[in-house]
Formats: structure tokens, C-alpha cells, sequence
């Protein structure tokens, strides 16, 4: 599925736009602050629901509106369908699929998509939660099983999380603890299995691509770290080591008002030579990894969907040098539509100019230029 044009009412510093896309390489250039990455927001906004700046929606509203849309004709080459996203402050988003209304699982994975952003070097470098996340989209995008699994599990986190605050300060009922973990087992045992079977599929990609960039001198691995410890085998193995897990730290978690195990504290592993790249490798290294994890979530997407996802590439000249942006431009190919951001064409390797379609971006106006 690619997009055929892109409309925005009220999106960022946009207070319309209409666009046509080319099915290939699309350029968007233009001085900084221009626009150019909120176009590229809209899109991972329309394919996933939500933004990757920002986890306020009110803060894509163009500043003095109360709602705002982002709408697209999707084409799968069999046809055409229109997607859009309408928001209004202090309302639910509303969903809408070839004009009926529908809900986000009916959303996730038509247009899947891949960004590249300069804040992506923080995967690596932050939180075990931006790793979570890296995992989370690709897999919400493939399986509508795990992302309604993840959405049940977060709000059981939540139930539970209130539930020991009560039960910490002497309210509340020991037995219905016991009904919210029956509930946490289920939903964490598939997120986890959902997790491992992935990182089984999107290994060998990222180390084929980590030892492309270092000339066979970097040997990259993933593994899952299981906040119980150990790693299980499969779904069954998850929910009785979570189980285990929950009966021996039921002190501590009523102490703490805090569900201390679970998928939401597992973490992602990414290692160079056997070496944690987080603390140890070179920026270079963690530059190289990021790009690695990022082909594999391609080549993944690919693999399940049957079909190129949308690369989203903003400023990547800012974090790849020479050999990165060759290895990202050979992978990508001509097969996935790809919307690239830029200050100037002369940031870009010659190459992605070649039949591509370029827009100048301008004070949240996008026109069409000549690439004669």
C-alpha cells in the first residue's frame, strides 16, 4: 500500500495542504522549521494513530484551532481507499477507512511504515522503554492480536497499580489481586511470545547489516531481557515464570504500590562483539546498530505484510555518513516509497534524486519543484 496524496487541515504549522506522492523516492527540502519533519508526523500519524514526537495529540493542533485532520487515498495498486484521522480538543480521535467509521486495529498495518529520525540514536542510548517501543510498533503493525493484547495488559497495569495503593494503605481485597494477575498472565504471556518470536526473525537481518557497515569487523546480537530473569521457551513457560515472579515479590509490590515484572519492564539487549552498546559501543557503533535494528524492522514488515512499508527518513544526513546512507539506499531500493527530508539537494547522495520527486517546503507551504 502506498500513498497516492497526502491532505492536512489544521496539522502542526499546516493550515491545509493538499499533496500528490510520487510512489518512489519523494524529497522534501526547505530551511529548518519549515515544516518538513510535520509532514513526515502526519504520515506515522495516519499509519499508526498516534505521533512520534509528542504523546499529546492536542499538541498537533495548529495553535489557535480546535481540531485538526489528516487524511490520504491509499493505493494498493487494485485500488484506491481513503483513510483519515479527525481530532478535536478534548475528544477521541475518530477513525475513518473508505468512509466508515473503524477502530485502530483496522487501521494498524495498512500503511505500515518505518521512520528514521535523528532522535533514534536515544534507542540505543535510553530507556529500556524506547526499545520496548521499537518493538511495540512493528509488531502492533503486523499483529492486531499483540497490539490488542498490549492495550489490555497496560490497562490491567493500571488497575493493579491502584489496587496495591489500596491495599497498602489498609483498603481494598487481597482476592481481587489474585483476578487482575490471571488477567496480567494471559495478556503478558502472548505479548512476550509475540516479542520472542520476532527477535527470532529480525536477528539475523540486523547482524547482516551491522557487519556490512563495519566490513565484517562488528558482530551484533539481540536478546530479550526477561524482568524475572531467565529466558522462557514459550507462552506456557512465560506465564508460569511471571506467576512465580508475582508470588515472590507480592511484599515488595505492595510496599512499592508497584507491579515490578511483566513486559512493561523487559527490555531489549543489543550487543557488538558481546559488548552492551548502550554503555560501551562508540557512537559510531550505536549509529550502526540503530541502523541495523531499523533495516530489520523493513525487512520484517516486509517479510509478514507481503509488501514494501512506507520509509519515513528525516534529516538522515545529519546521522549517517557516506557508507550508512549507501547501505540504507541500497536496502531500501526502488520498491518502498520513501518520504525524505532535507535542508538542501545537496545533502543528498545523487542517487536519491534519480527519478524522485522533489516538493520545497516553506513557512508550512509545500510546492512542487523541477528536478531538471
Amino acid at each position: 500500500m502506498k500513498l497516492a496524496s497526502l491532505g492536512l487541515t489544521n496539522f502542526r504549522n499546516y493550515r491545509r495542504l493538499e499533496m500528490e506522492a510520487g510512489p518512489g523516492v519523494n524529497v522534501l527540502f526547505g530551511r529548518n522549521a519549515a515544516g518538513k519533519t510535520n509532514v513526515l508526523e502526519s504520515i506515522f500519524f495516519l499509519a499508526t494513530s498516534r505521533s512520534h514526537r509528542t504523546h499529546q495529540d492536542q499538541e498537533l493542533v495548529l495553535w489557535g484551532e480546535d481540531a485538526m485532520a489528516v487524511r490520504a487515498v491509499l493505493d494498493s495498486g487494485y485500488g484506491q481507499i481513503q483513510a483519515e484521522i479527525r481530532y478535536q480538543l478534548d475528544h477521541r480521535k475518530q477513525i475513518r477507512l473508505g468512509g466508515s467509521a473503524v477502530r485502530i486495529t483496522d487501521l494498524l498495518g495498512r500503511v505500515p511504515v518505518v521512520l528514521f529520525a535523528p532522535d533514534d540514536l536515544q534507542m540505543l542510548k535510553g530507556s529500556p522503554a524506547l526499545r520496548r517501543r521499537y518493538l511495540d510498533l512493528f509488531l502492533s503493525q503486523t499483529h492486531s492480536g499483540y497490539f490488542n493484547a498490549l492495550q489490555s495488559y497496560l490497562r490491567v497495569i493500571t488497575q493493579r497499580n491502584g489496587l496495591l495503593r489500596q491495599l497498602r494503605e489498609g483498603g481494598g481485597s487481597p482476592g481481587t489481586l489474585e483476578v487482575w494477575d490471571e488477567q496480567l498472565l494471559d495478556y503478558a504471556a502472548t505479548i512476550v511470545a509475540h516479542r520472542l518470536d520476532a527477535l527470532e526473525m529480525i536477528q539475523e537481518r540486523a547482524r547482516e547489516a551491522q557487519a556490512q557497515l563495519s566490513e565484517e569487523r562488528e558482530h551484533l546480537t539481540l536478546s530479550y531481557v526477561f524482568s524475572p530473569g531467565g529466558l522462557p521457551e514459550g507462552k506456557e513457560q512465560v506465564r508460569e515464570a511471571l506467576a512465580a515472579a508475582l508470588r515472590e515479590r507480592r511484599r515488595e509490590e505492595l510496599a512499592r504500590a508497584q507491579t515490578t515484572v511483566g513486559p512493561h519492564r523487559d527490555d531489549l539487549a543489543v550487543l557488538i562483539n558481546g559488548v552492551e552498546a548502550r554503555s560501551f559501543g562508540s557512537q559510531g557503533q550505536q549509529r550502526s546498530a540503530v541502523l541495523a535494528l531499523k533495516l530489520a524492522e523493513m525487512s520484517y514488515l516486509r517479510r509478514r505484510l507481503g509488501t514494501a512499508p512506507v520509509l519515513l527518513l528525516d534529516d538522515v544526513t545529519s546521522e549517517l555518513d557516506g557508507g550508512r546512507r549507501g547501505l540504507l539506499l541500497d536496502a531500501v531500493g526502488r520498491e518502498a516509497q520513501t518520504f525524505i527530508t532535507c535542508t538542501t539537494l545537496h545533502d543528498l547522495d545523487p542517487r536519491w534524486l534519480e527519478a524522485s520527486r522533489l516538493y520545497q517546503v516553506d513557512a508550512g507551504e509545500v510546492r512542487i519543484h523541477s528536478n531538471d
